[in-house]
């Protein structure tokens, strides 16, 4: 790209300006100044300007400010940490076990056990039973744990469901130990109490119930016994009376006269077998009818379909999506009233209790529509398991039935031979063989009954082992994680904040930014270089900054040999950048190279060279702009050879506006001649036309910025401000890099004699 400057400069040779060194890359003439945020600039500027952050700018964000963000990151650590340590209170755990056997096992015979399923049935059965409505209202109902400060903020009719989703009941690993567990932030004796009061309500309407449907069959066994005892003694009085009555041949059979004919005995014997015969028949038909009623009656038992609408619920997809929003209300309602000290005075956590309540209402409905389904689906339809108790129930009486009919007609066989051989009467025969079956009828329930009097005396299924237990700060591995882990996001995230703001500043970080990224020349990077640092000619730092700007000075040498840079202006976006430093520098260091150079103080309004060089204010620059001294008389010379300073003298507003008048340009073309270089110090060119000014009579400007200070769109909007008014910009030099020793320039100042050349000390502008 073209360099080309306003107007029609020339060089010393003659030759026109228009053919810049491949060095300067931005356009100056010609070409109006783009602004910061124009889609026109150079992608690379906009990518420095406005880009994103990546690794390497954010650490040098941090770099800068790491105090900063340490220490506000440290502090919103330890806020953090203790708020979720206030949030996460000490929890506290109350527990008791309960021994359930894997199988019924009974005393005398198996067919006498009622349980209908497997142990994993059994215990998923004892889960719901302990987590239901109707064991949980008994243990809230007994004793005061409505007023224990484990339920604050629970609505009356809400604890039993409260309590029902943070009970924990299950059985450990699989074993046959029920444990049942209540955790919370509430002192451990409100939790072993509420543990105490759930435990006796289980054993209560559970166990205890359990016992009371146990004897509901013994109990249909001795009304029945009762009920045959009264039919066989009515019978058998009028049995009695109408053989009392007839003078029947029956009378054999009965024992009494004609007892001893043998054929007459032998036919007793074979009718007495078959009474007895025809008697266990229709005893095992009584039995298995009285078990399929017992069995029947237990299934349809309100509790156990309450059971089933209860593991139904459990299984419901709706229904559990239902319980976790309302659970995940209450808890983010907790959190929040945790944190405040007056209670539902918050309208967000007010607007939250109603959509709990919303969702309660939902869940409960849900829940009766639920319950109402599965009870009418119930009377529609018969359950499985009663279809296979009466398919069963059904196949064995039609058995029973069969072996009864045959043996009723071996019965009547009989009863006929005994017709035609004795005449007897049937009527009486019958009423006898009726007579004993029911006799061993009875005899069968008489033996049912003692054995389940045996088996009442079994021990329970479920029995309670040892009380409540408690474990007090349960959660301090969890609640020092928990905080520790939020302390240090917290400081991670303040930390990256500071960073974050710090990085949104644009400041330099480095050469490449304003090489490669503002497209900006850099001829130099100048090190850190304090007021002591300067006073001491051996430190390595001061060294390292001669060896630098000596670089400076080669670069400016080699470009005023082939175009015009006698006078150059040293400037910066904005104050304290380092201008004086980078002038006074490089105008000692042309004298060193044996150049016969000047530097004039152009920052009028703040002039700091005097300062520096320990020469007075007065008579300088502005005098001679108002006309009052010529400038040859106002130059001075300083302690090093080949240097001299023009000081900016007393500035005033006719000297500011001489800078616009045509009385300057005789004053620079009078010290053109009389000097080889003449390096200005001029003020910041943001804010201020001074330097613009001064440009405008020189041969090139380079721009001093300060790493760390200075910030990129300023650095863009300075260059490019230089440009617009057609003043050539030779470069930048960056101040404040880190220093780095190097071997070869520290040896060579330890074996180099001092030079008497003062020390310049760096005043930052």
């Amino acid at each position: 790209m073209n360099d080309n400057q306003h107007g029609a400069s020339t060089s010393e040779n003659g030759a026109p300006d228009g053919a810049r060194s491949r060095e300067m890359i931005l356009p100056q003439g010609g070409m109006p100044a783009l602004a910061v945020g124009s889609p026109y600039a150079p992608a690379a500027t906009q990518d420095v300007i406005k880009g994103g952050m990546d690794a390497s700018t954010l650490m040098h964000a941090f770099r800068r400010r790491w105090l900063l963000a340490l220490g506000m990151g440290l502090l919103a650590g330890v806020v953090g940490a203790g708020v979720l340590w206030f949030l996460f209170p000490e929890s506290a755990t109350a527990f008791r076990y309960f021994k359930v056997d894997a199988s019924e096992t009974p005393i005398i015979e198996s067919s006498l056990n009622a349980n209908r399923g497997d142990f994993d049935i059994y215990r998923q059965t004892q889960v719901v039973l302990i987590k239901s409505m109707r064991v949980l209202d008994s243990a809230l109902r007994s004793g005061d744990l409505g007023d224990l400060s484990y339920f604050d903020g629970i609505e009356e009719a809400d604890r039993s469901r409260y309590l029902a989703e943070e009970l924990r009941v299950q059985f450990p690993q699989g074993s046959e130990v029920l444990e049942i567990r209540l955790s919370g932030a509430a002192p451990a004796e409100e939790l072993k109490e509420i543990v105490e009061a759930v435990s006796k309500a289980y054993l209560d309407e559970v166990i205890f119930e359990d016992k009371i449907q146990r004897q509901k069959p013994r109990d249909i066994l001795v009304a029945s016994y009762r009920d045959l005892d009264e039919e066989i003694k009515r019978k058998t009085d009028a049995f009695m009376a109408l053989l009392k009555d007839s003078e029947s041949p029956l009378i054999y059979l009965m024992g009494g006269a004609g007892g001893g004919d043998p054929e007459l005995a032998q036919f007793r014997s074979a009718m007495n077998e078959s009474v007895k015969k025809l008697a266990s028949l229709e005893s095992e038909l009584m039995n298995v009818t009285i078990q399929y009623e017992i069995m029947t009656r237990q299934y349809q038992d309100p509790s156990v379909l309450e059971q089933r609408i209860e593991q139904a619920l459990e299984a419901d997809p709706k229904y559990q999506y239902l319980k976790q929003k309302k659970l995940s209300y209450e808890m983010y309602i907790m959190d929040m009233e945790a944190v405040q000290s007056n209670r539902g005075s918050n309208a967000q956590v007010r607007q939250l209790q109603k959509q709990a309540n919303a969702t309660a209402q939902q869940l409960e409905q849900y829940r009766q529509q639920m319950t109402a389904a599965m009870k009418s689906e119930s009377r529609k339809e018969a359950d499985p398991y009663i279809k296979a108790l009466q398919t069963d129930y059904t196949i064995r009486r039609q058995g029973l039935m069969q072996q009864i009919q045959q043996a009723k007609k071996q019965q009547e066989a009989m009863l006929e031979k005994l017709r035609e051989r004795s005449e007897v009467d049937t009527d009486l025969l019958a009423r006898q063989a009726e007579i004993e079956g029911l006799k061993m009828v009875q005899a069968g329930i008489a033996e049912r009954i003692e054995h389940w009097d045996v088996e009442l005396k079994r021990p329970d299924r479920v029995l309670a082992f040892g009380g409540v237990d408690t474990s007090e700060n349960i959660n301090k591995t969890e609640r020092y994680a928990i905080s520790a882990l939020g302390g240090l996001t917290c400081l991670g995230l303040v930390m990256f904040g500071v960073s974050y703001m710090e990085f949104r500043n644009r400041k330099l970080n480095g050469p490449d930014q304003v090489d490669q990224g503002l497209g900006i020349r850099v001829v130099g990077t100048l090190p850190s270089l304090s007021g002591r640092r300067a006073l001491d000619p051996s430190h390595p730092v001061v060294a390292q900054l001669t060896e630098s700007i000596d670089s400076v000075r080669t670069a400016l040498m080699h470009e005023s040999t082939t175009k015009r840079r006698q006078i150059v202006l040293v400037t910066s976006p904005s104050t304290l950048e380092g201008r004086t430093t980078v002038s006074s520098q490089l105008a000692a260091s042309l004298a060193r190279a044996g150049r016969r150079t000047l530097l004039i103080d152009g920052d009028m309004r703040h002039p700091a060279l005097h300062t520096l060089f320990d020469l007075p204010l007065e008579d300088g620059l502005c005098e001679v702009l108002r006309a009052e001294v010529e400038v040859s008389d106002v130059v001075r010379p300083t302690h090093a050879e080949g240097l001299w300073v023009l000081t900016a003298g007393y500035c005033d507003a006719d000297a500011v506006h001489a800078l616009a008048t045509d009385q300057v340009q005789p004053i620079f073309e009078k010290l053109r001649a009389e000097y080889d270089f003449i390096i200005i110090d001029g003020a910041p060119v943001l804010g201020l036309s001074d330097s613009l000014l001064f440009g405008q009579h020189c041969d090139g400007a380079i721009l001093s910025v300060l790493r760390d200070h200075t910030t990129l769109p300023k650095i863009h909007q300075a260059a490019e401000l230089l440009r617009s008014v057609g003043i050539r910009l030779v470069g930048s030099v960056i101040n404040g890099m880190p220093s780095t020793a190097d071997r070869r320039i520290t040896a060579l100042q330890s074996v180099t004699a001092k030079s008497d050349l003062k020390q310049l000390e760096s005043v930052e502008s």
